[in-house]
């Protein structure tokens, strides 16, 4: 069914209202009298119409001031000094292997649970977060996982794990990881800000600092 306008409603309603007052004016009313109170009628019909359509434009002003407020907020994210600190980001108690409850945050949490948290071949937490240098390090049960602003988190495990903790570690001369454990054609390979260590079966590990 077709519909009508709200403005053209109002005007058919008003101007059907003057036939009404017309045909049933009485003897002692004037014609003048009535096409007067029709006018009026007519008037006050279309201020109301005008009226409605101000307050239709001023919502759709609003809506799209809101909306524009919204985008404006995605667009520009959060500019504060804590987004960028790992400690600001989501925390997590993780179960330690004692049961005990272990801290972890930010993205080091973030590449835990990425991994399969306590159920990969990490398993569980078995030490607080540490801070180190410029950057965090946390231990689990099969490895390390370490994180740092230039590098972002990677794990460590393994035999290239006890050779890069015996040359200091994240605070050693090799640094941070810069890449997950990777495979070789040999064996595995781990790479560090300033070297790499490899490993493979019966040759054992080797430490190459750059």
């Amino acid at each position: 069914m077709n519909r009508i306008p709200r403005r053209r409603a109002a005007l058919v309603a008003a101007a059907a209202a003057i036939g009404l007052v017309v045909a049933g004016c009485s003897d002692d009313q004037s014609a003048e009298d009535t096409v007067g109170s029709a006018t009026s009628a007519v008037q006050s019909a279309a201020e109301s119409v005008a009226s409605g359509a101000e307050s239709v434009a001023s919502g759709a002003e609003s809506v799209a001031s809101g909306a524009e407020s919204a985008v404006e907020s995605i667009t520009q994210g959060d500019d504060s000094p804590e987004a960028d600190e790992p400690a600001a980001d989501r925390s997590s108690a993780v179960s330690g292997p004692d049961g005990e409850q272990v801290e972890l945050s930010g993205p080091i949490l973030q590449k835990y649970d990425e991994v399969g948290g306590a159920s990969s071949p990490l398993g569980a937490a078995t030490g607080q977060q540490e801070e180190v240098g410029d950057g965090y390090v946390a231990e689990f049960e099969g490895g390390i996982i370490a994180w740092s602003p230039d590098t972002d988190s990677h794990i460590v495990w393994g035999e290239i794990r006890t050779a890069w903790e015996a040359a200091g570690g994240a605070g050693g001369d090799l640094g941070f990881p810069i890449t997950d454990e990777e495979q070789t054609p040999d064996g595995a390979r781990s790479n560090f800000q300033f070297g790499y260590i490899t490993w493979a079966p019966g040759a054992g590990t080797e430490v190459v600092q750059e």
